[in-house]
């Protein structure tokens, strides 16, 4: 569980020290903010990797509204103001993009983010199973895609769907 924590975090700080460094960004909100997230993409999914370390083994993604909130103008607190960010920390909010790479996103970041790109969401049905991927960066980049079920992940492993981005990691 450790490793799971730093690795998350060691992704999370590469991530945003790119996206801080981009000038360019790839997604635009199309206006849509979400309230609360589409039916089928909350619960469970699963996903059978390595996210490029070590050995594969199988993650849970649990998707909910829990402290999402539709986009509004507010203030971002940040460098000596930090410590009034602190109350809203917790929220974060969805908006829908357009088209990236032929598909739609749900595009996700914190309530107080003032850098970096956020995390994408997509649902699609390749052959007979949904398939959520999960994505990040200026790309977006696959970070993972995930399943309904066990079985299905650990079939499924790291394969590779059309006209998704994908780091050149051990995928």
């Amino acid at each position: 569980m450790k490793k799971l924590i730093r690795l998350i975090l060691l992704v999370a700080v590469c991530l945003l020290t790119v996206g801080t460094l981009s000038t360019t960004a790839f997604a635009k909100p199309n206006g849509y903010s979400y309230s609360r997230l589409p039916r089928s993409i909350k619960g469970k999914w699963y996903t059978y990797t390595n996210f490029g370390y070590g050995k594969k083994k199988l993650y849970k993604l649990r998707l909910s509204n829990k402290n999402l909130r539709k986009y509004k103008k507010h203030k971002v607190y940040y460098g000596k103001n930090a410590n009034k960010a602190e109350k809203t920390m917790k929220y974060w909010t969805a908006t829908q993009t357009g088209k990236i790479h032929g598909y739609r996103w749900i595009w996700t970041y914190g309530w107080q983010q003032s850098a970096g790109d956020g995390t994408f969401y997509n649902l699609h049905k390749f052959g007979k199973h949904k398939v959520l991927t999960v994505a990040e960066g200026a790309g977006p980049w696959v970070d993972a895609h995930y399943y309904r079920s066990k079985k299905v992940a650990r079939k499924m492993g790291m394969k590779h769907y059309p006209k998704f981005k994908y780091q050149s990691l051990d995928f």
